[in-house]
């Protein structure tokens, strides 16, 4: 059988699933509404300078393909759900840093569900003093039309509500879709957005006998970054767990041999997300300040999506926020207990605390190995397009949310289909 016609099965399964094509088509129409919101501006100002300072910014670029094109337009959705990854950054810190949070967060269903109120809360006040902040740079710029208190007034209401109902949308598609909703919201947001920078590529290097060449070079690393990125996020590290005693196959005393899945990215794509958005506040504080001021230029071109010393913070903090949502998603004491439960040990280890520590070896040994591939992926597409002189209208940042967003909903069709005793897509 053909890839194509395997594909063709795996799509006449998921169409035959009842529960499984609602959830799809409920995720797509939640698509439809949160890009129709992209599309309702606030009136009162003027888009065609605005469009024009996007195009020739690339902080203000980078925003706006956060938010698929809202920020452009000023319309009800242009702070796309940054506000609630913001929000969600912060619980996650003062998860750590406060004890009594953390013993929330682990009390279960109830403690998530007040975390997840909490950061509801959270990203309305963030919203508000973003849309606020926008509001005013509109106004410093000379974008708006009638500047004034209503003009402020409306727009920040306006704006921090369309935030609160974009965060509806990515719950509703959690909880009645597929996927995680909010990552998906980026994930389209982000596509919505590369067709667009195709095209400015091209239009900027039209003229360039060496147009073709670079197109196809530019493709094929596209390519390859994908294949890299796949292998990426489904790379895993089998330690081999052996289980004794009763309810276990095997004869006796004799052990039964398993396997404890360790991916290699655990983290999945929150890291280039969380330091994506870490990285836009130092921008926009400078972009926000008077031009006359001293030292502006040397840190507006610092803080450039292209200048080297933004990349490597940049990467810095993808390392980081690696290591930190995988101590939040792989609980080594947690594991070892569970392990120490059930009859089952690592050959060669004790359980207890050699195992603990054996896995925190593990994770720490293969987090570091992910997390600078992770990085490295995210950043090298802007040196490469820097060093040959090319326009960067999309990157690697762009190509690993995608992708990894794409994996992990295919993989959530795949539960869905071995729940109904089908293969999956992968």
């Amino acid at each position: 059988m053909s890839l194509y016609d395997q594909f063709n099965a795996k799509l006449e399964a998921v169409m035959n699933t009842p529960e499984l094509k609602k959830r799809i088509i409920y995720t797509l129409l939640m698509f439809l509404v949160a890009r129709i919101g992209t599309l309702i501006p606030v009136p009162g100002v003027d888009l065609d300078r605005l469009a024009s300072m996007v195009n020739n910014n690339s902080v203000l670029g980078f925003i706006n393909m956060f938010s698929g094109g809202a920020f452009q337009r000023v319309s009800i959705f242009a702070l796309g759900v940054m506000p609630y990854i913001n929000a969600s950054i912060v619980m996650s810190l003062l998860a750590v840093i406060i004890p009594k949070l953390d013993e929330i967060q682990k009390e279960g269903e109830s403690g998530r569900s007040k975390m997840t109120q909490w950061t509801r809360y959270l990203t309305i006040v963030i919203g508000f003093i973003q849309a606020f902040g926008v509001t005013m740079w509109l106004q410093s710029m000379g974008l708006v039309m009638t500047p004034g208190f209503m003009f402020v007034l409306t727009t920040v209401i306006t704006v921090t509500a369309g935030t609160v109902f974009l965060m509806w949308v990515g719950e509703q598609i959690s909880i009645k879709g597929i996927g995680n909703g909010i990552s998906l919201i980026i994930f389209l947001n982000v596509i919505a957005r590369m067709p667009s920078g195709v095209i400015q590529t091209i239009q900027t290097m039209q003229g360039n006998k060496f147009l073709i060449p670079v197109l196809i070079a530019v493709g094929a690393s596209a390519l390859l970054t994908v294949a890299g990125i796949v292998i990426f996020q489904l790379a895993q590290r089998r330690i081999p767990i052996h289980y004794v005693g009763r309810g276990f196959q095997g004869k006796g005393n004799a052990a039964n041999s398993s396997f404890l899945p360790v991916k290699l990215n655990s983290a999945g794509v929150m890291p280039v997300i969380f330091a994506s958005v870490i990285m836009m506040i130092p921008s926009l504080l400078v972009n926000s300040l008077p031009s006359t001021m001293p030292y502006y230029a040397l840190l507006n071109r610092m803080l450039g999506r292209n200048h080297p010393v933004y990349l490597i913070l940049y990467a810095a903090l993808v390392i980081f926020f690696s290591f930190f949502y995988t101590a939040m998603m792989f609980d080594p004491e947690k594991i070892a207990d569970n392990l120490k439960q059930g009859g089952g040990t690592i050959p060669g280890i004790r359980p207890g605390n050699e195992t603990v520590e054996y896995l925190e070896k593990v994770i720490t040994r293969i987090t570091w190995g992910g997390a600078v591939f992770l990085a490295a992926i995210a950043v090298l597409p802007a040196f490469i397009f820097t060093a040959a002189g090319l326009p960067v209208f999309f990157g690697g940042t762009g190509i690993i949310i995608v992708v990894g967003v794409a994996l992990d909903t295919v993989q959530q069709i795949n539960a869905h289909l071995v729940m109904k005793e089908y293969k999956g897509f992968i």
